[in-house]
């Protein structure tokens, strides 16, 4: 990324495809656990970016059923072609909602997508079913369960991502007879989502209600972002041998969050850097008592030792994401009722000012940093006065805002 990229402004730019969902007066933010809502439109979204080519695949419920689509963008965002129906057949779609959907990962025209069906677990889960599609889309066929376990467990928070030369990573947290009766899952496909190998715990006690990030950086390489059990701090699992092994690389800040229970948020991590030097950025959340809040950290050693924690956002803060690319970062939240950007050009020195992307008639939540060629866009879902809820996305611009906070490398 070009210094010339170095400081944001928003502008309402690009796409917004309206599939509405009817909360009455539910808003958009955490879920709530055993919660049954009769909805119908969008319940679930998921996006995947390789350069301008962007993958969108989301759920649309009514009270019958979960039907499950994808659209495909070659620009970035600004166009999109027509929207494909998945097949769900007889695997009906378990659990769908911000955080806990359906995910998809794309490499050129290879396409997987992976969801969790009805069963008898947490949320009414169970195991999980992949299709993968060899045209960009157009046509799907089905793949077996990653996790290669045979039981009818529950297999939820999963996110998936690929490394430059294909290989697909997914991750999960699954019902598992250990302390905290989850684990971390993860497996890799070297055949684009024809077929999964190596399913291992990639921890064998992880928090059970937190969604996993994936950053897959370079051949061989992917990092996991998850929530550990017990001291709830966000940890990190690294593998760069293609996933055949996984390394637990401890917490992603030492907040020492001893806590009882699920915050159903995870974060958001991405991999920077230029002249040979690589950063690691992590965009994390804690209930601790004395340091709650969202922070972003950075690592120069892969995750060995991080930097002091820099705060973004007040209070209500949380559902955090980032992207990075050379020296630019990007940092999105939501925080009362909106969605908030902050832009970093010199790999977290300094940042500009947090700007609000969101309307402020929508209850916005769960923003998504992606990365194109040039630039970074940021997706979210959000619900106006009348309880329509759409997904939203809008490309962030050059400009000169003065930088107001400042982190400390390493």
């Amino acid at each position: 990324m070009s210094s010339s990229f170095a400081r944001y402004a928003v502008r309402i730019a690009v796409m917004s495809i309206v599939v509405t969902i009817l909360v009455g007066g539910l808003a958009i933010g955490q879920p709530r656990r055993h919660e049954r809502l009769p909805v119908r439109g969008v319940v679930a979204f998921d996006v995947y970016g390789q350069g301008e080519t962007l993958d969108v695949l989301f759920v649309n419920s009514d009270e019958h059923a979960k039907t499950l689509h994808h659209q495909r963008s070659s620009t970035g965002g600004r166009t999109w072609g027509p929207v494909n129906d998945i097949d769900v057949g007889d695997t009906a779609i378990g659990v769908a909602s911000r955080g806990n959907g359906p995910q998809i990962v794309a490499h050129e025209n290879r396409i997987a997508v992976h969801w969790s069906t009805d069963g008898v677990d947490r949320f009414g889960s169970g195991p999980m079913v992949t299709v993968h599609s060899e045209d960009g889309g157009r046509t799907w066929r089905r793949g077996p369960n990653p996790a290669e376990d045979g039981t009818r467990r529950g297999q939820n928070f999963a996110d998936m991502a690929a490394d430059p030369d294909g290989t697909f990573y997914v991750a999960w947290i699954g019902s598992h007879d250990g302390p905290a009766g989850r684990a971390l899952g993860v497996a890799r496909s070297m055949d684009f989502g024809v077929t999964w190998e190596f399913s291992q715990l990639g921890d064998p006690s992880s928090c059970a209600c937190c969604w996993n990030r994936i950053d897959a950086p370079a051949p061989g390489v992917a990092r996991v972002l998850y929530r550990d059990h017990g001291v709830r701090d966000m940890a990190l699992a690294t593998t760069v041998d293609s996933g055949r092994s996984w390394v637990l690389g401890g917490t992603v800040g030492d907040f020492g969050w001893d806590f009882d229970g699920c915050p159903h948020v995870g974060g958001g991590i991405a991999t920077g850097g230029s002249d040979g030097a690589e950063y690691l950025h992590a965009l994390v959340w804690t209930g601790h008592q004395s340091k709650h809040g969202l922070y972003w950290l950075s690592s120069a050693d892969q995750g060995t030792s991080w930097t002091t924690p820099l705060r973004f956002g007040g209070d209500f803060a949380r559902h955090g994401d980032i992207g990075a690319s050379g020296q630019t970062v990007v940092a999105a939240w939501d925080e009362s009722r909106a969605i908030w950007v902050s832009v970093s050009e010199d790999s977290g020195l300094t940042w500009s000012a947090a700007k609000q992307l969101s309307a402020e008639e929508m209850v916005a939540s769960h923003p998504i940093v992606v990365r194109t060629d040039a630039e970074f866009a940021v997706f979210w879902t959000a619900r106006n006065a009348d309880g329509v809820v759409d997904w939203r996305s809008q490309r962030l611009e050059p400009t000169t805002p003065p930088p107001t906070t400042g982190g400390q490398l390493p």
